[in-house]
C-alpha cells in the first residue's frame, strides 16, 4: 500500500511539473507553468540561479545541486505564484480614479479588426492579448501572423485564451504553441546580426475544462491545510467548469505613457465578428472602444496601468495552464506548417492587393487611424474579476450591483444610471437584471414623465442560445412588461427585440445576424463599452472587463456615432410583444425554437429551477 502511494505521489509530481523560461526584461513576469517537460525543468533548475524579484531563472556557468534543491526551489516558486493569485481576492473598497484619457469608438467590424492589426504592428515593447473565443480561421491565424512578426522584432508577447470559448483549438493548440516555440531565440537586426535580446512569447489556457493537475494540486493543498495553524493555509484554486475569462483585451506597450493603448469590447477573434468569410452570411452586430493615455506615473515615478494589473491577475490565475509539450509535442515541421498557414490567412484578408481588407487597411494607415479621431474624456477601466474568487455561485440575478469590488463594471453602470436625468439606452445580448434594478428603473421613470429608457436585446430569431433567450423573454415579460402595460410607463420603458420581418429567415433580403454588443448611453453624453452581458453569469461567475467614458466634448463625434448606432438598432428591431414580434415568433421558421423556448420556460420557471442552473 505504501509503495502504491509513493508511486502515485511521484506520478502526480511529474504531471504537475512546472518550470520558468529565461527572460531578458525585468518587468515581464513569466507564466507559472511553461511548455518544458519535467526533464527540461530539472536540467534548467540544476543550471540556474533564482532571481526572486523577477521570478526568473538565469543560467550560471557552474553550479551543482541535488533533487532536494530542485524541490526547495519548486516550493518557493509555488509560494510566489500563490501570492500573485491571492491579489485577486485583495479587493479595495474604493474605486480607482478615472483617468484623463482618450477614447475612440470602433463600431465598424472591419475597422475594429484592422485597428488590432495596426496596434500589433506598431507595438514597441509589449503585447498582452486575452480573448474568450479565438478561432482557427483566417482572422485568428492572421492575428497570430502579426504576433509572430512582433515577437521576432523583440516585442514581449503574452496570450491568454479561454479553454471553453476556444475549445475548437483543443487538444493540440499547435498555432499558439508555434509562437511560444520562438521564445528564447536571439533577436536579429535588419542585417541578420544578433541584437543581444531574446524573443519572449508566453501563452496560457484559462481554467482548462479538464485540469487534472489543478484538481490534484487542490487535493494536496486541502490535506496540507489540515495540519497548519489558522491563517497559514495555502489558497486553493476556486475553479469550476463554468468559471470563464470572458475578457476581450488587446493591450500594447502597457508601461509607456505615450504609446500605451488598448481595445476592449464585445468582439472575439473569429471571422463572423468582422464580416469576413463566414461572417458575410452570419454577421455579428458588436462594438469596441480604443483607449489610450491611461498609463500614468505615480508619486514614486512608477508607471501605473490599471488594465495591465487586471491582465496580470487573469494571466496568473491559479487554475491556469500553459500550452505545454507534455502530451502533444510541437516539432519543427508543425511549427513551419503553422507559420505558413498564418501567412496564407494574412494574405487572404489584407496582404494581397485583391484581398477584402487590403484597401481599407491602406486607407487607415494613410489617415493615421491610431492617432486621429480620439476625444478627451474621463476614462474608467472596470472589471468583474472578483468572480474568480467566489466560493458561492449565484446564477440568478442577485443584488443591484457588486459592493465587494470598487472597480466593478456593474457598479459603475449603476452609478451612472443613478445620476441620469433624461435618457438611458442599453444594448445587451442577454438582458436579465435583478428585481432591485427593475424597481430602481421604474422608480426613476415615475419621478419624471419625460424620462425614457430603451433596452435592446435579441429576439428568438437572432439569438444564438434558446435557453438564454427563454430566460430573457420570460423575465422581461413577468418582471417588466406585466408592470408597465396599460400605464404611462409603457411609452417611457421600451424594450426592443433585434430583427424584423424582412430577415432572410422569413424570406426577406436583410441579414440581421446576432446582436452581441454590450453598450450603454446615458443622457446622450456618457457611455460604456464592455464584455458583460449583464446576465447572472456575467455578474457572478465570469471575469469581465469594461470601459466607462464620461465628460466627452459637447460636439463629440463618438457620441454622435453611438446615438446613431442606437437609432439604427431601433429601426432594425421590433417592440417586445408587438404584433410584428408575435408574428415573427409564430413564423414556421421559428417553430422548433418557439417550442423549445416554451418547454424551457415551463420547466425552469414552473419548477423554480432558476437558482439551480
Amino acid at each position: 500500500m505504501k509503495s502504491l502511494l509513493t508511486i502515485s505521489f511521484i506520478l502526480f509530481f511529474l504531471i504537475s511539473c512546472t518550470s520558468l523560461k529565461p527572460g531578458m526584461q525585468n518587468d515581464r513576469i513569466p507564466a507559472a507553468v511553461s511548455s518544458k517537460d519535467c526533464k527540461g525543468l530539472v536540467s534548467e533548475i540544476l543550471n540556474a540561479r533564482d532571481k526572486p524579484e523577477t521570478f526568473q531563472f538565469l543560467k550560471k556557468k557552474t553550479d551543482s545541486s541535488s533533487l532536494l534543491t530542485v524541490l526547495k526551489k519548486r516550493t518557493e516558486l509555488n509560494k510566489k505564484y500563490e501570492s500573485i493569485t491571492e491579489s485577486i481576492r485583495d479587493f479595495e473598497m474604493h474605486s480607482d480614479l478615472p483617468t484623463n484619457g482618450k477614447a475612440k469608438l470602433l463600431l465598424d467590424a472591419r475597422e475594429g479588426y484592422l485597428a488590432k492589426i495596426m496596434m500589433i504592428r506598431n507595438a514597441r515593447s509589449t503585447i498582452d492579448l486575452s480573448y474568450y473565443i479565438f478561432r482557427n480561421d483566417d482572422t485568428g491565424k492572421a492575428i497570430l501572423h502579426e504576433l509572430r512578426l512582433a515577437i521576432k522584432r523583440g516585442v514581449k508577447v503574452r496570450i491568454l485564451v479561454d479553454s471553453s470559448g476556444s475549445i475548437s483549438k483543443a487538444p493540440f493548440y499547435d498555432d499558439i504553441k508555434a509562437l511560444v516555440a520562438l521564445s528564447g531565440r536571439p533577436i536579429l537586426d535588419v542585417d541578420g546580426n544578433p541584437t543581444g535580446q531574446m524573443a519572449s512569447a508566453e501563452a496560457v489556457l484559462f481554467n482548462p475544462l479538464f485540469n487534472i493537475r489543478a484538481h490534484v494540486s487542490n487535493w494536496f493543498k486541502r490535506i496540507r491545510n489540515l495540519f497548519v495553524e489558522e491563517g497559514q493555509e495555502v489558497p486553493l484554486a476556486t475553479f469550476t467548469i463554468n468559471r470563464r475569462s470572458h475578457d476581450k483585451i488587446l493591450l500594447v506597450d502597457a508601461q509607456s505613457e505615450t504609446d500605451s493603448m488598448a481595445i476592449i469590447g464585445g468582439r472575439n477573434i473569429a471571422d463572423h465578428y468582422y464580416a469576413v468569410n463566414d461572417g458575410l452570411d452570419h454577421p455579428v452586430l458588436d462594438a469596441e472602444i480604443l483607449i489610450k493615455g491611461f498609463a500614468q506615473k505615480n508619486n514614486n515615478d512608477d508607471v501605473q496601468n490599471h488594465l495591465e494589473n487586471h491582465y496580470n491577475k487573469l494571466f496568473f490565475y491559479l487554475a491556469n495552464k500553459n500550452f505545454e509539450n507534455f502530451l502533444f509535442k510541437t516539432n519543427r515541421a508543425t511549427v513551419k506548417k503553422e507559420f505558413k498557414n498564418m501567412r496564407a490567412s494574412a494574405r487572404r484578408l489584407y496582404l494581397d492587393e485583391t484581398s477584402p481588407l487590403s484597401k481599407q487597411l491602406e486607407e487607415m494607415e494613410k489617415n493615421n487611424f491610431l492617432d486621429d479621431g480620439f476625444e478627451d474624456g474621463l476614462v474608467s477601466v472596470l472589471n468583474e474579476i472578483q468572480n474568480l474568487s467566489r466560493t458561492k455561485i449565484f446564477l440568478q440575478p442577485k443584488g443591484p450591483h457588486n459592493k465587494l469590488n470598487g472597480n466593478s463594471f456593474v457598479n459603475k453602470l449603476h452609478q451612472m444610471i443613478s445620476k441620469a436625468e433624461k435618457s438611458i439606452d442599453i444594448a445587451s445580448p442577454y438582458f436579465w437584471i435583478p428585481d432591485e434594478e427593475v424597481d430602481f428603473i421604474i422608480k426613476w421613470l415615475e419621478d419624471d414623465s419625460s424620462r425614457k429608457i430603451r433596452i435592446f436585446t435579441n429576439s428568438l430569431t437572432t439569438s444564438d442560445n434558446v435557453i438564454a433567450q427563454a430566460m430573457v423573454d420570460e423575465t422581461l415579460r413577468s418582471k417588466i412588461i406585466k408592470r408597465i402595460k396599460g400605464t404611462p410607463l409603457e411609452d417611457q420603458f421600451q424594450i426592443y427585440s433585434y430583427g424584423r420581418f424582412d430577415d432572410e429567415a422569413f424570406g426577406g433580403k436583410e441579414k440581421y445576424g446576432f446582436l452581441h454588443a454590450k453598450l450603454a448611453l446615458v443622457d446622450g453624453k456618457h457611455m460604456t463599452v464592455s464584455t458583460s452581458n449583464l446576465d447572472p453569469i456575467s455578474r457572478h461567475l465570469n471575469s469581465e472587463i469594461g470601459v466607462a467614458v464620461e465628460n466627452l466634448p459637447a460636439d463629440s463625434k463618438n457620441l454622435a456615432a453611438l446615438k446613431q448606432y442606437m437609432e439604427d438598432l431601433a429601426k432594425k428591431s421590433t417592440l417586445f410583444e408587438s404584433n410584428e414580434w408575435h408574428e415573427m415568433r409564430q413564423h414556421g421558421s421559428n417553430k422548433v425554437m418557439l417550442a423549445l423556448e416554451k418547454f424551457v420556460t415551463k420547466v425552469i420557471f414552473g419548477l423554480n429551477l432558476v437558482p439551480l442552473l
